[in-house]
Formats: structure tokens, sequence, C-alpha cells
């Protein structure tokens, strides 16, 4: 047991690995403790990190090639977003006052409605996407003035992991485990007569007031059809529900548009939750943004005008953080370079595919967020995995799918100084290849022919055989 202290700043960044862990394990989470220390990056500490590269202490240079999980869309350190902040605080600017305006939440608002289309109007800013996507839910319910009762979600979804975001998350096992918020209904992912089927169930029995869905679901790496977008919109018309689309992880730029949904032609959601590349890598922000008619039928009236509000709504430096993101992002040789890049990688995936069939199952994605799904052809994986005891294992196959990506992104960042990742989703088993969006091609190749050369080397099982004797011992 680690004795409590209070650290300054010089001894939390003098801090070793070993006391890293020690600390982790006691105060913050056990078992990530213990299965991040089995994996190669858990015993490296990092001083330094400058767009898609991080500093060890002990001298590496690491490829981050994970994106952030959606979070670094502009790399890490952005010198245009450290500017900004710099800048903000030199000049001793002002922070956070709720009861005066904010003028740099006042441009942002602006700033984002200038990128969307013109029904979508009012912005509300919280602190991450699973509060935006709460945010969603309550002014949609409201909008009805209570009068209708259900919301619809597909069932293979995610939208956070709060009470209310995890109850209308398909891939979050939120069941039997936390309380549910209410009138929460599913339908199959991407079925367009399925959807209408729940919507008619449910329309005598309070009726539906929003469906909230992934247009690109950076879980599955799938897109919503063209028909169930055109069905979502007719049902839509005829039984007046609201529309909410979640692009927290998808937004800006990652399937080579702005945002996802713009693929769909002409249409606009009511609603739309966005975070992750908003704030620049340094900042923790999310918004919705409304329509005119969705946000006065909620929150029109003068009684209902601070009904959703928080503490750090709009705090001035993330607004500053996420202009200066904005202004990136809006520029045209940004895209420009953005789908060059989506494109090599689209290549440099079919190449590789076509050179390991026998251990690729398939290539999935969208601009830049990608995943590679590999078969379980390690006899060795398969033989560990004999010793498990699989009955705690739904699919067995699906699982020894994902060790074996596990292998191998330990395998890139053991012999390539690669940091990559496993998308953790219930539905989901394959290699994240979703780099920032300011990756160049260089570096693109350089994790291509190290992927490459993985897949035709014996693997390192020390890790996975770990890691499944550390699962076996908890469960």
């Amino acid at each position: 047991m680690t004795d409590r202290k209070l650290y300054t700043i010089d001894e939390a960044k003098n801090l070793s690995i070993t006391d890293i862990h020690r600390l982790y394990k006691d105060f913050v989470n056990p078992n990530q403790t213990d299965i991040f220390s089995l994996l190669p990056f858990g015993n490296d500490t990092f001083e330094t990190a400058e767009g898609v590269y991080l500093f060890s202490s002990g001298g590496k240079k690491i490829l981050d090639f994970t994106g952030g999980l959606g979070v670094l869309g502009l790399g890490h350190n952005h010198p245009k977003i450290l500017e900004a902040r710099i800048n903000f605080q030199k000049e001793k600017r002002l922070e956070v006052h709720k009861i005066i305006f904010s003028k740099y939440l006042a441009a942002l608002s602006s700033s984002i409605a200038s990128l969307l289309p013109s029904n979508l109007k009012k912005s509300f800013f919280l602190n991450s996407g699973a509060e935006a996507v709460e945010a969603a839910i309550k002014i949609s319910y409201k909008s009805f003035k209570s009068k209708k009762k259900f919301i619809l979600y597909s069932n293979k979804s995610y939208h956070g992991k709060l009470i209310g975001s995890g109850s209308i998350s398909g891939s979050y096992k939120i069941k039997n485990q936390f309380p549910e918020m209410q009138n929460c209904e599913d339908f199959k992912f991407n079925d367009p007569e399925d959807l209408e089927s729940r919507i008619l169930e449910l329309e005598n029995k309070g009726g539906v007031y929003a469906i909230v869905i992934e247009p690109y679901s950076a879980s599955l790496l799938e897109s919503c059809s063209n028909e169930f977008i055109e069905k979502l919109f007719a049902l839509k018309r005829k039984y007046k529900f609201k529309v909410i689309f979640d692009e927290v992880f998808t937004g800006f730029f990652k399937s080579k548009k702005m945002f996802y949904f713009q693929n769909f032609n002409t249409f606009s959601p009511d609603i739309i939750c966005l975070s992750k590349t908003l704030g620049g890598g340094k900042s923790s922000i999310s918004c919705l943004v409304i329509d005119d008619q969705t946000y006065n039928e909620a929150y029109g009236k003068i009684s209902d005008t601070f009904l959703h509000t928080t503490t750090y709504n709009g705090f001035a430096e993330e607004s500053v953080t996420a202009l200066a993101a904005l202004n990136i992002l809006a520029n045209s040789n940004f895209q420009s370079n953005v789908i060059k890049l989506a494109d090599l990688i689209t290549h440099k995936l079919k190449e590789l595919n076509s050179k390991h069939s026998d251990k690729i199952e398939e290539i999935k994605g969208n601009g830049i967020l990608n995943g590679i799904i590999f078969k379980s052809y390690s006899t060795r994986i398969a033989e560990l995995f004999e010793k498990f005891p699989s009955k705690f294992i739904k699919d067995k196959s699906f699982f020894l799918k994902k060790i074996t990506a596990t292998a191998i992104s330990s395998e890139l960042y053991s012999k390539y100084n690669i940091l990559t990742a496993i998308n953790d989703s219930t539905f989901s088993n394959h290699l994240c290849v979703s780099p920032s969006l300011i990756i160049n091609e260089s570096d693109i190749n350089y994790f291509f022919d190290s992927l490459n050369n993985t897949l035709n080397s014996n693997l390192d099982y020390k890790s996975i055989q770990l890691i499944l004797k550390f699962i076996k011992s908890k469960i």
C-alpha cells in the first residue's frame, strides 16, 4: 500500500515507471495498471510530444499512430494551438465568469455555425462527447413538452459511458450493472425496415421524441447507408421526432469531409454532437449545435433560460483553443492534404491485404478512420488460448482475432517504435489505422513497411501469454 502524499510538480515530473505503476494501482485503477504494464508501451514513461511523435525518458522516439483515439486530429502540441493558449495566458485574459459575456464563446459559436448547414445555429459547449449527447437527449425530450416518451438508438452504437449516454449505447454493456434511463429502445443497425417497425410499435405507447445515430461508426468502421438515411428522414417528416447525429469522433475531416453526414447530400439533423478534434489536442471541450426551431421549442421561454448550464460552459481558454483549431481545419489546403493522405492509406491497406490475404480477414474504413481484422493465423496464440476458460468468452473466434491484433500491436511497438490501438468496442476486434490528420507520407510509409515486416515474421507472444494469464485470474 502506497502512503498518501502531496506531490510537487517537480516531484511528479520525476516519477519513475515503477512509481507510476504503484500510484496508479493504489489511487487510480488496479486492473488497468496490471493490463497496461504487461504491454510494452506500459513500461515506458513519456516526457514530451510533438506532431505525431512521443519521446520517452529512455530516449525512444515513438510514432503515435493512434490519433489519440480521435482527440489528436491536429497531433500533439500543434504550434498554432500552443501559441493561442500561451498568448491567452500571458495577456491574463478573462477565464471564466458565468454572469458576463465572453467574446470567445460568441466567436466560437458563430464559427462552428459557419461550417454547418444553415439550420444548425445555436451552440452549447460542454467538456465531453458524452455530455453533449446527454444535453441533446434533454433538449429533444423537452422540445415536445414532455409529451413523447421514447428515444431510439442503434443496437451497435457508442455514445458515452454516463447513465444517459450509456443507456443509448448498444456497444456499452450498461444492463444489470448500472441504473438505466427509462424509455430507451434500440433498432437494428442500418436497418430501415426495423427502424420503421420500432417507431410504429412505440407510436401507440407514447411516441418517439428522438433518434440518435452515428452517421459513421468509429467503432464498427461502418456507415449508415443512403437508403437508411433517406428512410430516417422520411419517417421524421411523418412522425415528427428529432434526429441527433453523433459526430463526436468522426467530425472534422476524418472521413475526407468536414462532417461525415455531408456524404448524405441534403440531409441535415436537428442536433449534432461534436468533440475530440475540436479541442485541438489541448482542450477538453465538446458542443451540440441545434436548429432554432428545436431550441425555441425547448428553451425559448424566459423561465427555461438556465435549464441547461454548467460551470465550465464555454471556458474562455478552451474556446480560444477550439477557435484556433477550427481556423487550422477550415483552411482549404488542410482539407486537400487530408484527402491526399487518406487516399494513400487506402492504397497501402489494399496493397497490404493483397500481400497477406492469408493473415488478413478484412480491411475496413473510410478516410483517415480505418482498421485491419486479422485472421487468428497464429498456431501459438491458439495454443495459449486453449488453456483459457473459454466458457467465459461468447465468441472464441472473435476473441482470438482481437488477441492476434494485440500481439501485432505489441510487436509494432517493441521492434519499430510505433504505438497503435485496438478498438475496445463489444463489436470490434480490429487494429486501428487512424493516425492524426497531420501525419505525413513518410510516416505512413514507415508504418506500413513495419506492419508488412511484422506479418512476415514470427510474433513474440510473451505479452499475450501474460495478458491471458491475468484475465484468467480475474474471471
